[in-house]
């Protein structure tokens, strides 16, 4: 639209110089005034018209002058300046100000035309109705060109807002991979240390137990084999059980049960007397909820074995409706640095899942204790 609009300027601006030369004597006073005029409107098609307030004075000062120039005497033309203006400010200026300027330019126009023929003829005349049909018709013409170009702007600037926003769209879905995917590996990972680290460990106690028997006791050092076969079967099994709960998200988890045979076997694999206090018996707990204890538990009874040198442990769980308390404690060695490593920083985010909190207490000669509590009203219930 700007290129036509300054094509257009160009050709009536040319046409106005000639009528002036042709019709009036120059004079200082016109010179300068055909000057600024020319300078003025060269002014806003050098900033593309992109400056508001460069447009509205520079029209503005450019009708005051056009009217200047009407004023000199046999200048003729100069109503095509007028013509000029209004295609301008129609085609350039904001909402509602446009429509101000060209009634302004048309009044402008008309009585500077009646005032030049006041002067010349002492009669006063008027722009005949096929010249302000003109106006009207330009007008219609430029205001129909603007409306085109900002229906254009708007569905470009639209384009562009929704194609950001579809790529702000998939950089989210791929982020969201990203964090589902590294989820879903630490939750596995956590899975794999928990449950094959267990199983293992009590597969390592029983080897080094039958080792050390089989030189001086090969019958009983054959049971100790007969265990470390049943704890490798085990540790299958968990494994295909891991894949299985992977793949079977609503699955059953038999919370009690489980925690009783884990209890059994770590018993009878090495000795350690394990006591284990429910209250109430039958806990009003998700699978999400018992899988969770489940697993801390488990992870607990094997730091016990590898590091405390323990002979009894505890379990305390119990619960309402709304909470849940457990803890855990043992009657090994203790320590006075906890170094959290895989382990309890995996009950931390396990535990975190559900909006609970659990803590870790130890010293030397007095063994290792966990305490823990879930809020169940705003955990995560599966």
């Amino acid at each position: 639209m700007f290129i036509w609009l300054t094509g257009a300027k160009i050709i009536m601006f040319s046409w106005f110089l000639i009528r002036i030369l042709q019709k009036t004597s120059f004079s200082l006073p016109l010179v300068t005034i055909v000057l600024a005029i020319l300078a003025s409107g060269f002014w806003r098609s050098y900033h593309r018209y992109a400056k508001t307030n460069v447009n509205m004075i520079t029209l503005s000062l450019d009708l005051l002058l056009a009217v200047l120039v009407g004023m000199f005497p046999k200048s003729a033309g100069f109503d095509k300046l007028f013509m000029v203006y209004l295609m301008e400010g129609t085609a350039i200026l904001p909402k509602p100000f446009f429509v101000i300027y060209a009634l302004l330019a048309t009044v402008a126009s008309v009585g500077s035309f009646a005032l030049f023929e006041l002067r010349e003829t002492g009669q006063l005349q008027f722009l005949g109705f096929a010249e302000i049909l003109l106006y009207g018709f330009v007008f219609v013409l430029v205001l129909s060109e603007r409306r085109q170009r900002e229906q254009k702007l708007a569905y470009e600037k639209l384009t562009k807002k929704l194609e950001y926003i579809n790529l702000q769209l998939n950089e989210s879905m791929s982020l969201s991979e990203e964090l589902a995917s590294e989820a879903e590996r630490r939750r596995i990972a956590g899975e794999i240390h928990d449950s094959l680290g267990h199983d293992l460990t009590g597969l390592i106690l029983t080897l080094e137990a039958g080792k050390k028997l089989t030189d001086h006791d090969p019958e009983t050092a054959k049971t100790y084999w007969d265990k470390a076969l049943q704890v490798s079967r085990k540790a299958f099994n968990a494994i295909r059980e891991l894949v299985s709960e992977n793949r079977k998200t609503d699955f059953e988890f038999d919370f009690t049960p489980r925690l009783n045979e884990m209890i059994c076997n770590a018993q009878a694999l090495t000795g350690l007397q394990i006591e284990l206090d429910l209250k109430p018996q039958s806990l009003c707990l998700s699978n999400k909820e018992k899988f969770t204890l489940y697993r801390i538990f488990q992870e607990t009874i094997t730091n016990t074995l590898r590091h405390a040198n323990a002979k009894h442990a505890h379990i305390f769980i119990s619960g309402n409706q709304e909470e849940i308390s457990f803890s855990y404690c043992d009657d090994g060695r203790g320590t006075n640095i906890i170094e959290t490593g895989n382990g309890l920083e995996s009950m931390k985010e396990r535990i975190a899942e559900l909006n609970g909190s659990i803590s870790f207490q130890s010293q030397p000669g007095e063994g290792f204790k966990i305490t823990g509590h879930i809020n169940k009203k705003m955990g995560v219930q599966k």
